[in-house]
């Protein structure tokens, strides 16, 4: 064989591989029907064709109750998801759930735990308001082979002491759940801005791929609108952090509806990440 188009075959094959994975954190905005016209039955569609639009490897969410989980799921081909409700393990309350591309990935093993000292329960941890989870999987590249551990959250938006032994425990659990020590992407609403001590727990561990992108972050500095289009948010309290992976680039999503309204009160966070 030429050994020039053994070398084109080789970079050929490697290609049908992908070395890219993208990541989106969403906090969705739970439904009430006191949003108005900015309420879930009014922006689902506009959700969904985003989500479809961008198509996510995976994606976290944040504040999904189960009938936004459906409208999720029913809405976009080949995803399912992992996670449960955080009231009882099961349907009840809000998800913190994974959605996946089922054409690109098995999982291997997942679970949910919550934010508190008695983690294995559905309970409330510490001085939160609520109940808080963290959802993980291990996944699998179909083509690849390659695994890596994702894990996605929602902190707790009163407690200061729950946030932060939430950030202690998320580092505790990722060595318990990664003796392979994979890599590690971890999504979520964190309710905090950087110059807190649960986030700066986490990035003395992990990379913010807000700062360590190999590009420059494109998009609003702040993720969280609470609906308000007529500011440019400042405060950025949803996350991707990683180790293991190289990271591509970094975006927050500021999209608008049709009547250029958001489909969020948070801007979703993009990521490309590589092997």
């Amino acid at each position: 064989m030429n050994f020039r188009f053994l070398i084109v075959f080789l970079m050929l094959f490697a290609l049908g591989f992908s070395q890219d994975l993208t990541v989106m954190s969403f906090n969705i905005r739970l439904n009430v029907e006191s949003d108005k016209e900015n309420s879930w039955p009014q922006r689902k569609q506009d959700v969904t064709d985003l989500l479809t639009y961008y198509h996510p490897d995976y994606f976290g969410v944040q504040e999904a109750l189960p009938d936004q989980m459906k409208d999720i799921k029913n809405r976009l081909k080949h995803y399912d998801y992992i996670g449960v409700g955080r009231d009882d393990g099961k349907e009840k309350g809000e998800f913190s759930a994974i959605f996946y591309d089922t054409n690109r990935f098995e999982v291997i093993k997942s679970g949910t735990f919550w934010l508190s000292e008695t983690p294995e329960e559905p309970s409330k941890g510490w001085d939160a308001a609520l109940n808080r989870i963290c959802t993980y999987a291990v996944f699998k590249d179909k083509k690849s082979k390659k695994e890596f551990l994702a894990m996605n959250l929602h902190f707790d938006h009163v407690g200061n002491v729950a946030r932060v032994k939430s950030s202690e425990l998320i580092l505790k659990k990722i060595k318990e759940f990664n003796p392979k020590n994979l890599p590690v992407t971890l999504s979520g609403d964190f309710n905090l801005t950087d110059d807190s001590e649960p986030i700066k727990i986490l990035s003395q561990n992990m990379k913010d791929t807000f700062y360590h992108s190999e590009t420059k972050h494109y998009g609003p500095a702040g993720t969280f609108t609470g609906f308000n289009v007529n500011e440019v948010p400042k405060e950025r309290i949803d996350y991707i952090f990683t180790n293991g992976f190289k990271i591509k680039s970094h975006r927050h999503i500021n999209d608008r509806r049709e009547n250029l309204l958001y489909p969020s009160d948070h801007f979703p966070v993009i990521t490309e990440l590589s092997f």
